[in-house]
């Protein structure tokens, strides 16, 4: 009787300690961001992270100016022959003047009737022309601005300023960038005693920021006609520089810390 009890006291003994194992087993789990988890499961190695900067100045050296030529004639053939033909005379005077031709186009011609004020027909047809000059000069500049001033059917519309250079010149920030990073890291690894490899980088993209250097910026100048009420003539003053044009970037770049171990 005494040994069946040891055995069932046995038995019981070790179906309540397998039960215990497999009711801890069953709980242990890992929880975590993935990142937490990634983490865990596969440690990342000892990295660094250094920032090189690149900046550079330069100078927007090309000016697009658009010029708006207008003519306004009793029949539509006539208004666009006297159009055409004042356009000739303006290419021919800047070209003379040393702008190359390849710098000068024609675009968004349009034409439109003019009506009275109780007619039906049109009193006359006014037609319209847009010449794009690009120049790099102050000179060719102002020569514009004078063309305006000196025929009434020619109007200074407007002037953007650009760098001819912007692709070489934000690679070359680019390269400073990187130059900046590495000088640092062969400074850290000599001072240190590290040995820094590359495993990762951000690049930041490149900044132009535009700056107006000090000029007299275009203004328009109006003077009344007094002897003929309402009658306008504008002179244009032309900025005599071009602006300023900063290229900035920044990139990130991520070392190993090698371990020669």
């Amino acid at each position: 009787m005494n040994k069946l009890l040891s055995l069932s006291l046995a038995v019981a003994a070790a179906a309540s300690l397998a039960g215990f194992n497999h009711s801890s087993l069953a709980q242990a789990q890992l929880s975590g961001t993935p990142d937490e988890l990634r983490e865990f499961l596969h440690p990342r190695p000892n990295t660094v992270n250094i920032n090189g900067e690149g900046e550079l100045t330069a100078y927007k050296d090309i000016a697009k100016i658009s010029l708006m030529v207008t003519s306004d004639e009793r029949n539509l053939s006539q208004a666009m022959e006297v159009n055409q033909a004042l356009r000739l005379d303006l290419i021919q005077e800047f070209v003379a003047a040393g702008i190359p031709v390849d710098a000068i186009n024609n675009s968004n011609f349009s034409s439109s009737p003019q009506f009275g004020l109780f007619g039906r027909n049109p009193n006359s047809f006014e037609v319209s022309a847009r010449m794009e000059i690009q120049v790099s000069s102050e000179e060719h500049l102002q020569l514009l601005a004078a063309a305006a001033d000196e025929h009434d059917e020619v109007d200074f519309e407007s002037i953007e300023f650009e760098h001819s250079e912007e692709g070489a010149f934000e690679d070359l920030a680019r390269e400073m960038a990187l130059q900046d990073v590495m000088a640092q890291k062969a400074y850290y690894e000599s001072s240190l005693g590290l040995e820094l490899k590359a495993i990762n980088f951000f690049y930041g993209g490149i900044r132009q920021l535009s700056r107006a250097m000090p000029r007299a910026m275009m203004t328009q100048e109006i003077a009344m006609d007094t002897n003929s009420r309402g009658a306008v003539s504008a002179a244009l003053t032309v900025a005599p520089t071009f602006d300023e044009v900063e290229y900035q970037t920044s990139i990130n770049v991520v070392f190993e810390i090698v371990d020669e171990n």
